[in-house]
């Protein structure tokens, strides 16, 4: 299975990526790593395939006079014109995709990345303490990511150890009873939509 991980910046993708592929490991799996990030300086993890062996963020600015966001965006369109490899002796290859989820998400780059392999899904991470007021938006953005991506997307909650009891009690409210959102009944479409969402 091929595991794209995906998220805003800060979300924990790349902890996320080295912590799961050593449970994947320790359950008894055969697991590869691709790091997709070219901006990233030290992923914390040693990938099986890295793609700033060919290109990163930094030399593209040299290179070309850009910018960050001009280098991010070129860099993007570089990824798709590459043979990602295909282990075909792993059980899963987890991809850690960069930090920057717009140019991924928005553009081409992710759909064309993701459609050049079978078997696929998604996982969307959020970092919780950082989205806690805004969970509403984190999960329209991973509902974009399904929807644009066209593969199965799940949601998750990241850094959760970084909440006390009470407030991952109050969460779990929310999430599981929607309507704890507003204290009371939907009063207009926005919030009937907010609930659904959740």
């Amino acid at each position: 299975m091929n595991v794209f991980v995906l998220g805003p910046a800060g979300s924990g993708k790349s902890l996320f990526v080295k912590n799961f592929s050593a449970y994947l490991v320790n359950e008894g799996y055969r697991v590869k790593i691709v790091n997709l990030d070219p901006g990233v300086l030290n992923p914390g993890y040693e990938s099986d395939f890295d793609i700033r062996s060919l290109f990163t963020v930094e030399n593209i600015m040299r290179e070309m006079g850009l910018g960050p966001n001009g280098a991010i965006l070129e860099a993007m369109n570089k990824l798709t014109k590459i043979d990602l490899p295909r282990f075909e002796d792993a059980d899963y290859t987890l991809f850690d995709t960069p930090g920057q989820l717009e140019p991924f998400l928005f553009r081409d780059t992710g759909r064309i990345i993701i459609g050049k392999f079978e078997d696929t899904c998604c996982l969307f991470l959020g970092d919780l303490p950082a989205i806690r007021g805004s969970l509403v938006s984190f999960f329209l953005y991973a509902l974009a990511a399904h929807y644009i991506l066209g593969t199965e997307t799940i949601a998750i909650l990241n850094k959760i150890d970084l909440l006390s009891e009470e407030e991952i009690g109050g969460i779990k409210k929310i999430i599981m009873e929607p309507e704890n959102l507003f204290g009371k009944s939907p009063s207009n479409v926005k919030e009937e939509m907010d609930m659904e969402i959740l």
